[in-house]
């Protein structure tokens, strides 16, 4: 099954970036021919759930969920008036109901505030756990990257040789040809000297950041062109190399595309990419909605 064969599913909770997401969900899948599941998670307090009164809690719940589902149908068709649409509500665990429903899925598309209050700082966990465990690739969209929606715009990949990198490549390059939009490939190289023992630089075998030569990453831009054009040969697709580690490279990178994309684990320059917080690297710098691949 192709990625494109599949539905979106947006976690929507009615706040700004939530609405960012939703939109920029809803106008990607009307120009991609698919349905949108629109998800919203009615979690109840600690002082619910001790004292017993789940019960007489869940009515309001839903119907607090409902108002919330509302007004999502309303942007969507103000967006996207034909598109199938699908609303639901869970009662608890935002992390879990949204890895849930990556099963099936085309992607997971969630919203994450520019700013880097509490709030931020709760959706910037929720979308961690979502990549880490979700089956399907994460699009992670902030109000400010959501403008960036118009057709024609670039689409950007970062690759480094791993498994999760040429997932990443051929999500990249299918979403190009499909939505017939160019494709760049950036490679994060450096240009320190080769030191003599490279495996004392490895944790578990991965190279640290700072091991990639400038021939090795030629190499790679080169043998990712080949594969796409092989495969797709009417996008349009060039490398870019670019010296420095992941993050500031592909937060730069972001500038003026449509979509970033990366894998979600990567070796050499893409290693530790989304280890920690991942409110706390690219998705809290990237211009663009960024899609996390598995």
């Amino acid at each position: 099954m192709t990625y494109s064969e599949r539905k979106t599913v947006v976690g929507y909770d009615g706040s700004r970036s939530a609405q960012a997401a939703l939109e920029w969900a809803a106008g990607d899948a009307a120009r991609r021919g698919s349905e949108l599941f629109v998800l919203h998670v009615a979690e109840w307090g600690l002082t619910d759930r001790s004292t017993g009164a789940s019960r007489r809690r869940i009515g309001p719940l839903e119907d607090a969920s409902r108002a919330v589902l509302a007004d999502a149908l309303a942007r969507v068709r103000r967006v996207a008036p034909d598109l199938p649409v699908t609303l639901e509500t869970a009662l608890s665990g935002i992390s879990r109901s949204l890895v849930a429903t990556s099963k099936g899925a085309e992607m997971i598309v969630l919203g994450v505030p520019e700013s880097r209050n509490v709030e931020g700082m709760v959706l910037g966990n929720t979308a961690s756990a979502v990549v880490a465990k979700a089956t399907c690739p994460v699009v992670v969209v902030s109000p400010g990257a959501a403008a960036q929606t118009e057709p024609g715009l670039p689409i950007t990949v970062g690759y480094d040789g791993s498994a999760s990198a040429e997932r990443a490549l051929s999500f990249a390059a299918e979403r190009a040809a499909r939505r017939e939009e160019p494709l760049i490939v950036v490679i994060a190289f450096s240009s320190l000297p080769a030191v003599e023992n490279p495996a004392e630089l490895e944790t578990d075998g991965v190279p640290a950041f700072g091991t990639r030569a400038p021939s090795e990453a030629e190499r790679l831009g080169e043998l990712a062109v080949d594969r796409i054009t092989r495969r797709f040969p009417g996008v349009e697709v060039r490398y870019d190399l670019v010296e420095g580690t992941a993050v500031p490279v592909l937060a730069d990178a972001s500038r003026g595309c449509g979509l970033i994309v990366i894998g979600n684990r990567g070796r050499g320059l893409l290693a530790g990419l989304l280890a920690g917080s991942v409110g706390n690297g690219l998705i809290t710098r990237t211009h663009s909605p960024l899609a996390v691949v598995h």
